[in-house]
């Protein structure tokens, strides 16, 4: 059968390229008898419509299927809708939400069948059932429509062998050359899953729909051959940055210092930088070195709240500001910067608090620092929300279509255009310092190329509230700076 994968995003950010997706399509292809393909909106939001008559006119897909996450459902639906209005084609659904409300998935009349965690297997069974005209039911993992029945398999398990995996092809995005020239970056990802269970994380909400062991890690020898392998397919494509999207890499010293090795031995280190994320209390000076040598250029951490109660019992962060310092004092020792992140207006924040998260990313001075507003994706942080005195803005929050901007929570004393001015001024104080070393360094360069950069999104249909920030993020060499 025909699969066409459909990356659903019509608000603007182009930030990322869908991983999952690219995973599930290149295991089709590889492993087994089906065929899946890959429709991007990102830079055909003006005309997706005709975009997506022509995709699916041409190449006359069996099925499609979307990965789902809470901020993107009002478009999964929308393009759901245009798809059912015109063809009898199955959908499918996968993914964060999917997985975490498969009824309320199901309850969309557009969506036919969702698939709860890890969809290798899981997908290939039910795309051989569909296309043998046979019941699916017993395949675990998969709810689904069935001759005017839902039918609701037993759960699944997380593949524990990631090993077994394909190396995802990035040839399958029509516009990859596109990103490369927007954000430099090639994606991997060398384990799955995520050991902690933060409050404002929807990650750990999978992990209670699925059996088996949901921290999963690759082999650290074959996860630095796949960056070589990426790297000599695209060096010459503007690919100028490496992006590890693992939650929690540097958790354990003997994969990291493998990792670090073989990556050295390849000869990455003088050829191509990498960033990946890690957690201030799994870093020290022995990580550190390794990590500086091996050619990590960022370190992406998230610091959340410059606030000490609102970050250890709010976000469950258990770090102080002394710890946070001394790794980031550590971390320039060998060379290594920062991508700090922080939450604003979460459960019991105050203007107070929020100006101490102000004050303490300019503290730290990381080579960026980004604000994101609360956004209530989890039982727990609505529930804390309730707890201190605030609500939700049902219109913001179903309006809502990224992680950065628009506050939906109303705070006991903060409004959601207070929250929203006071992530304004983070950026203003915080942002102000990055510029002004930019444009020290490249001169004229610096309005040359962001006169082109913007030049190049607006004909390539992209929104300026998101190309403004991202070249200072991700334009030219600014993306491993």
């Amino acid at each position: 059968m025909k699969i066409l994968f459909i990356n659903p995003i019509l608000g603007g950010d182009y930030s990322a390229l869908d991983i999952a997706i690219t995973s599930l399509a290149t295991f089709l292809n590889q492993k087994t008898r089906h065929k899946a393909s890959i429709l991007d909106f990102t830079f055909h939001r003006k005309r997706w419509k005709k975009h997506l008559h022509n995709w699916i006119n041409k190449h006359n897909p069996d099925i499609i299927g979307m990965s789902s996450n809470t901020l993107y459902m009002q478009y999964i639906v929308k393009i759901a809708k245009e798809i059912k209005k015109n063809y009898d084609l199955p959908i499918i659904l996968g993914g964060y939400h999917a997985s975490q409300y498969p009824e309320k998935t199901l309850n969309i009349p557009e969506i036919d069948a969702v698939c709860i965690g890890d969809g290798e297997y899981a997908l290939t069974e039910f795309l051989d059932k569909l296309e043998q005209d046979k019941s699916p039911k017993g395949i675990n993992s998969i709810w689904c429509r069935h001759n005017g029945k839902i039918i609701r398999n037993k759960r699944g398990c997380f593949i524990q062998d990631i090993d077994e995996l394909p190396v995802p092809d990035w040839d399958l995005w029509q516009d990859l050359d596109k990103y490369f020239y927007y954000l430099g970056m090639i994606y991997v990802i060398g384990t799955r899953g995520c050991i902690y269970r933060c409050s404002y994380c929807d990650a750990h909400g999978i992990a209670n729909s699925v059996d088996g062991r949901y921290y999963r890690i690759r082999d650290p020898k074959a996860y630095a051959k796949e960056i070589s392998y990426h790297y000599e397919k695209y060096k010459n494509r503007n690919l100028r940055l490496v992006q590890m999207f693992d939650q929690i890499p540097t958790i354990d010293f003997n994969w990291l210092s493998e990792f670090c090795s073989e990556y050295k031995n390849l000869g990455l280190t003088k050829k191509i930088k990498y960033s990946m994320f890690s957690r201030i209390d799994h870093l020290d000076e022995k990580k550190l070195k390794i990590l500086g040598e091996s050619g990590c250029a960022l370190l992406r951490v998230g610091i959340e709240s410059g606030d000490t109660y609102i970050r250890k019992k709010i976000y469950k962060k258990e770090i102080s500001n002394q710890k946070i310092r001394k790794i980031f004092r550590l971390a320039r020792k060998y060379g290594i910067g920062f991508t700090a992140f922080y939450i604003i207006g979460g459960p019991g924040e105050s203007r107070k608090t929020i100006n101490r998260t102000i004050n303490f990313s300019r503290e730290l001075a990381a080579e960026r620092s980004a604000f994101f507003v609360y956004k209530p994706f989890t039982k727990e942080g609505v529930s804390q929300i309730l707890k201190h005195g605030g609500k939700i803005d049902e219109e913001r929050w179903k309006q809502a279509d990224n992680i950065t901007y628009k506050a939906v929570v109303k705070l006991k004393n903060l409004s959601p255009k207070q929250i929203e001015f006071l992530q304004k001024k983070a950026y203003f104080f915080t942002f102000g310092k990055r510029l002004f070393k930019m444009v020290l360094k490249q001169n004229l360069y610096y309005f040359i190329h962001l006169f082109k950069y913007l030049h190049k999104g607006w004909k390539d249909g992209l929104d300026f509230a998101y190309l403004l920030p991202y070249y200072h993020i991700y334009g030219y060499e600014n993306v491993s700076e």
